[in-house]
């Protein structure tokens, strides 16, 4: 069996001691906004940086199906960034257990990849049915070795009191890649409107949770959407919420007045613009919460202009790898179907969603 649990506790260890630190002082101080991420010195194997040959730390895919493209995209940006022999391990168990058994059933558009412009995480999800994926899930926390199963249980729990949602998704997340405090992550997602007693219960408490409660019903705000970690060593939670208040401008400004209304700075006027003139199908406000508070909160545009990326890692000054992102783009054959802009402890960021 992997030892992808023992690599989980240290490396939730890690995010503890992060969150302790403070994340908002972090998260907006000028210093540490567009520090780039330290560059790994490990390595995965010695063969050439530019190929799949023989010898390649990840391995080769007999067919050339679309998910064999999302993986191979997955792979270009774990090869990149030298992800560590333990996120690789975990990552391709994820892959065996839970996307290669739930792809069969899977449809067109139910699997989605998510890479942030820095290229310092990678997070890959898929939606099947709820009976399968919580087999799954189940399956996973097992191969992994985890002995609280806490979170799935409230994963089956939920997913369950809802009738009409019959599919589900699981997700997959590799965090601080080449850093010297690398992470991993896996959850479940579901598309599914919440009431606040609800989330009061299933969200971990803090001044944060109250605040982002507070001024969500204060704007008639429901979430619509809900997940959280399978890892019970202090799981995150997110909340998404439907930000169409009228026009596309005004869904934006609401949304940046909810980050005003959590504490977080005002963007510069250079970025505020850009932001504000996205043009985009909708707009959606994510907000990430662990048990020491919020940890993340995201501004997310669906199927933006083309020119969306660019502008905003520019506008931001935000670090984009345009070449490994044009490497995914080329392998998946797809445009980014979504854009993330962010708020994190570790500055603010873009993120490019596709589709699958």
């Amino acid at each position: 069996m992997p030892q992808s649990w023992n690599c989980a506790v240290k490396i939730e260890k890690c995010r503890w001691l992060e969150r302790r630190a403070g994340y908002k002082a972090a998260m907006f101080s000028k210093s540490s906004t567009n520090k780039s991420s330290k560059e790994s010195k490990d390595s995965l194997g010695e063969a050439g940086e530019n190929s799949f040959g023989e010898g390649r730390p990840f391995p080769q895919l007999g067919s050339y199906d679309r998910h064999d493209r999302i993986k191979k995209a997955a792979y270009l940006l774990l090869e990149a960034q030298k992800a560590t022999a333990e996120q690789t391990q975990f990552f391709e168990t994820w892959l065996k257990i839970v996307f290669d058994e739930a792809v069969p059933v899977s449809t067109e558009g139910a699997t989605q990849l998510r890479v942030p412009t820095d290229l310092e995480s990678l997070e890959l999800s898929i939606k099947a049915p709820k009976e399968l994926m919580l087999r799954l899930a189940n399956r996973f926390l097992e191969a992994c070795k985890v002995p609280d199963l806490r979170m799935l249980q409230q994963f089956a729990q939920l997913q369950w009191e809802k009738d009409d949602v019959p599919e589900v998704s699981l997700w997959c997340r590799l965090k601080r890649l080449g850093s010297a405090c690398p992470g991993v992550d896996a959850g479940f997602h579901l598309d599914q409107s919440m009431e606040w007693l609800v989330t009061d219960i299933v969200v971990p408490k803090s001044e944060d949770q109250a605040n982002l409660r507070n001024n969500a019903m204060s704007h008639r705000l429901v979430p619509f959407a809900y997940g959280a970690s399978l890892f019970p060593i202090e799981p995150e939670s997110s909340l998404t919420f439907d930000m169409e208040t009228g026009s596309m401008k005004s869904s934006i400004l609401s949304a940046l007045f909810m980050f005003g209304a959590m504490g977080f700075a005002k963007p510069e006027d250079l970025g505020l613009t850009a932001i504000t003139h996205v043009d985009a199908m909708k707009c959606y406000l994510l907000a990430a919460l662990g048990p020491k508070g919020l940890t993340r909160m995201a501004l997310r545009f669906e199927k933006p202009q083309a020119t969306c990326v660019a502008d905003l890692t520019s506008a931001c000054n935000i670090k984009i790898r345009t070449d490994v992102i044009a490497d995914i783009e080329i392998e998946l054959d797809k445009t980014p179907g979504f854009v993330e802009y962010a708020a994190e402890m570790r500055g603010y960021t873009v993120t490019v969603g596709y589709v699958l």
